[in-house]
């Protein structure tokens, strides 16, 4: 973090009349944690003194002190440590493997002049992942027409380091297994941003790139996302299969990452009309969360994001596709929001889900009134398929527009959002 911004922050700290414990506690309730898991004065002192990075904080900070970060590339260039340097003809991989990766993202591959031809070890992997799961916590906030750019921009410039250095053999597969990482978000920015068929190419090499790094959970979960962008299509079919070879990969992982695979498996199902698979990948979902539960895993931060909660929001989401609108809505409306505002996205997701199940039971005005609030959240968000899924909910009360509650909807957001 640079002198600038460790000094933005105690300013606006300071001039809200904040202590920084008081301030740590703001950040909590910002996050949705308890007061117990707040960063800590120590933390905000450490950030104040450019001596640590807010990471994950960051949106947090900017939210509650008003401010605007330089954000994950605010950090300056600093040389990798060097870890076990061995001659650069031990590569595992075709140096070429890494140009071409940026091909398929479409940006062309670059890096700083101080990194090109450098040994590389496993802090630049580390660095990497760091910067990752910085873009992971913006995408939550801003969405991914935003944050893809930044995708392709990171994809362009790990690609270039890796081609252009030198490293051992374990760096180089975790060098790989990094880039596959990198695709699998793109994808998923990509899928936020409205490119369907980018996003699926992009979820394909993730999956392949696993498969170079030998990380069979990153092979899994790609798999899975790659299952969950098909079943979202118009043409979902081969989602399920995809699914469930997802979940075959997978047997040993840990209880989180197949939380994940069956909540998509149970998605995929669902968009083919299979209530029987969907109910029963949403029971080995739960299954996995209870073990989840009694467990000690070190889970990686591709799945930081899965909770019960999350599982609720897909069970009514399948409920809602096999058209069981009266289940759905029981599911959304028991469902105490896991998020603030500042999840602009999936606030006005969850929203919209609701309207569609309320509009299902015929509770018109109450579905109005969700897919109103629906509609403003995503005017707030970078998020081209959440406006798209907008749009459609608002055509689907075009029937009811006699209704003065309808009509006030469709008066306020009749162009798409």
């Amino acid at each position: 973090m640079t002198e600038t911004d460790a000094e933005r922050i105690r300013v606006a700290r300071l001039a809200r009349g904040l202590t920084q414990a008081g301030l740590a506690a703001r950040l909590a309730v910002s996050a949705g944690r308890a007061a117990t898991d707040s960063p800590g004065r120590n933390q905000v002192y450490r950030w104040e003194n450019g001596r640590r990075c807010p990471t994950m904080w960051r949106p947090h900070l900017e939210r509650v002190l008003g401010i605007t970060l330089l954000g994950y590339r605010g950090e300056p260039a600093r040389l990798a440590g060097i870890y076990q340097i061995e001659p650069p003809e031990e590569m595992p991989v075709d140096r070429r493997q890494f140009i071409a990766a940026t091909t398929l993202a479409g940006v062309a591959a670059s890096s700083p002049a101080t990194a090109k031809g450098r040994r590389l070890g496993r802090s630049d992997v580390e660095r990497a992942r760091t910067r990752l799961a910085d873009l992971r916590r913006l995408d939550d906030y801003s969405g991914g027409a935003a944050v893809y750019p930044l995708a392709v921009r990171e994809i362009g410039a790990l690609a270039a380091l890796a081609a252009s250095g030198a490293y051992t053999e374990d760096v180089g597969r975790q060098l790989v297994g990094g880039l596959g990482e990198l695709y699998q978000f793109a994808a998923w920015t990509a899928f936020d941003a409205g490119r369907g068929d980018q996003a699926r190419r992009l979820a394909l090499a993730a999956a392949n790139a696993a498969g170079q790094a030998g990380d069979r959970t990153l092979g899994a979960t790609a798999l899975s996302e790659l299952s969950y962008l098909t079943a979202s299509s118009t043409a979902p079919a081969e989602g399920v299969a995809m699914a469930r070879a997802s979940m075959a990969r997978a047997r040993d992982a840990i209880p989180a990452v197949r939380v994940v695979l069956a909540d998509r498996l149970a998605w995929a199902s669902a968009r083919v009309g299979d209530a029987e698979g969907a109910a029963r990948a949403l029971g080995a979902a739960q299954e996995a969360h209870d073990r989840r539960d009694d467990a000690a895993d070190d889970e990686p931060d591709t799945v930081y994001w899965i909770n019960r909660d999350e599982s609720m929001i897909m069970t009514g989401r399948v409920w809602s596709e096999l058209g069981r609108h009266d289940r759905s809505a029981a599911v959304f409306e028991e469902l105490t929001a896991p998020y603030d505002d500042t999840h602009a996205r999936e606030m006005s997701l969850l929203h919209c889900w609701l309207a569609g199940a309320r509009l299902g039971m015929g509770e018109i005005e109450g579905a109005a009134a969700s897919a109103g609030r629906a509609a403003e959240l995503a005017a707030q968000t970078a998020s081209p398929r959440t406006d798209a899924m907008i749009t459609a909910a608002l055509g689907a009360f075009e029937a009811h527009r006699d209704t003065p509650a309808v009509a006030e909807l469709l008066d306020t957001w009749h162009a798409p959002v």
